[in-house]
């Protein structure tokens, strides 16, 4: 795949996406653990953190790139959410969350230092995420000449 300005935007927006994403579940499971020490509790808003926080910052990111290049349109924009979501949902369920559980489990069984494990993990999973999401616009670009 050729490294052009669009793939190189793509793979960006993604890259804040998930900055976004760990900002968020940090924030949100950080405000969830004072107010409420249920550890289910936690883990949900953790997980609402991050799903929000992504999605914020891949709109952001999206919507300034699309701007930059003079190109912005709530059409354009919806499109793009309906052609990318659904399959990034699959994606993080299918690959990239049981990735994370379990290479950090398998990392966390070996060394006592479990934020190894856990950075281990969430990075094995982005790339294995980055690289299907970049998998899935290469189809859609070449295989029904969608320009994205």
């Amino acid at each position: 795949m050729r490294l052009d300005r669009r793939t190189i935007d793509f793979n960006k927006e993604i890259l804040v996406g998930e900055i976004g994403a760990l900002v968020g579940a940090v924030l949100l499971g950080f405000v969830a653990y004072f107010i409420h020490r249920n550890p289910n509790i936690v883990s949900v808003l953790t997980l609402i953190g991050s799903v929000v926080g992504g999605s914020v910052s891949w709109w952001i990111a999206r919507i300034d790139d699309e701007k930059r290049r003079n190109e912005f349109s709530i059409r354009k924009l919806g499109r793009d959410i309906s052609l990318y979501t659904p399959v990034a949902i699959l994606i993080a369920l299918l690959i990239s969350y049981p990735t994370v559980f379990f290479v950090t489990h398998a990392i966390s069984m070996r060394i006592r230092f479990d934020f190894l494990g856990s950075l281990a993990g969430e990075l094995s999973g982005f790339i294995l995420f980055l690289a299907f999401m970049n998998g899935y616009r290469y189809i859609l670009k070449h295989f029904f000449h969608r320009i994205l």
